[in-house]
């Protein structure tokens, strides 16, 4: 059973399901992820994950996630110099990190991994199929979300048992 303390450190991961369906709509629409949207979820994170901490006194969770999500946002800040990610999805990968990291900090690498699997697969039968080209961007936040949720959902399941 999850702790009082993992339980607060979830409120970011309720924030981006209430968040989830506009983000993807948009993102599907303008391949781009609104920061009005994406950016509170970092105060939201960090708030519970801080309350979660003083409750639970294990700071070493709260500084992994940090870490972690640094890491995340220095690879994406790359990624995104070199044109191969679009800012929203460095922002939105990284406040997942953020997240997930703080319960176990594989689950990051994992869920953006999952996406980027997901993602790749859906560019291949596009191409396959003739709907786009070598070279076509597709928005990525629907399958950050999906695989953040994926994660996070599992974590929980196996907590709850």
């Amino acid at each position: 059973m999850p702790s009082l303390s993992e339980l607060i450190a979830l409120i970011p991961a309720l924030y981006l399901l209430a968040v989830a369906w506009p983000l993807t709509v948009i993102d599907l629409r303008e391949h781009r992820l609104p920061n009005r949207l994406v950016l509170p979820a970092f105060p939201v994170a960090l708030l519970a994950q801080s309350i979660g901490t003083v409750i639970s006194t294990d700071w070493s969770r709260q500084l992994l996630a940090l870490g972690i999500a640094v890491l995340v946002a220095v690879l994406g800040l790359g990624a995104n110099y070199i044109e191969a990610l679009g800012m929203g999805d460095v922002k939105l990968a990284t406040v997942m990190a953020l997240t997930l990291a703080y319960f176990n900090p594989w689950l990051p690498a994992i869920a953006i991994g999952i996406a980027f699997v997901l993602a790749f697969g859906v560019v291949v039968a596009l191409i396959s199929l003739g709907k786009a080209k070598i070279g076509s961007s597709i928005p990525l936040g629907p399958y950050l979300l999906l695989s953040f949720f994926g994660a996070s959902s599992s974590w929980l399941v196996t907590h709850l048992a």
